[in-house]
């Protein structure tokens, strides 16, 4: 009767292996699903736009008319936005008649305004032009 337990015992690891290749191919499987919608839209939305500036179309206004509402939450969800701040990134100087931007730190790098080539770096709070 030592068969039957060991059967019984083989039966289940064979079933909980199953289970669990089973769970493997179904994840793989949801996974290709969603990776190849979103190709998918990603060329739906090439396409729509290549069309749109090659007959001087509204994307937008073509994009609520043809898009389903999955593809248009998949746009709004692609688009980054930011806020800037009012306060600037660089301060400005003249020297020689020449406008600088540089950064108003210790070692802040100097560029040229109409170049945007690097030209110097602040040291001890003056400019020091290479």
């Amino acid at each position: 009767m030592k068969s039957n337990e060991y059967i019984k015992e083989l039966y289940t690891k064979v079933n909980s292996l199953l289970g669990e290749i089973d769970k493997e191919v179904s994840d793989a499987i949801t996974k290709q699903k969603k990776e190849n919608n979103t190709l998918l839209i990603n060329e739906k939305i090439k396409l729509l736009k290549d069309i749109c500036n090659g007959e001087n179309l509204n994307f937008d206004e073509l994009k609520h008319k043809y898009l389903n509402e999955k593809e248009k939450k998949y746009i709004k969800e692609k688009v980054e936005t930011f806020k800037v701040s009012n306060e600037s990134l660089l301060d400005t100087f003249e020297s020689n008649g020449h406008t600088y931007f540089y950064e108003n730190k210790e070692d802040g790098i100097i560029y040229h305004k109409n170049t945007n080539n690097i030209v110097g770096v602040i040291k001890n709070g003056e400019p020091i032009f290479e």
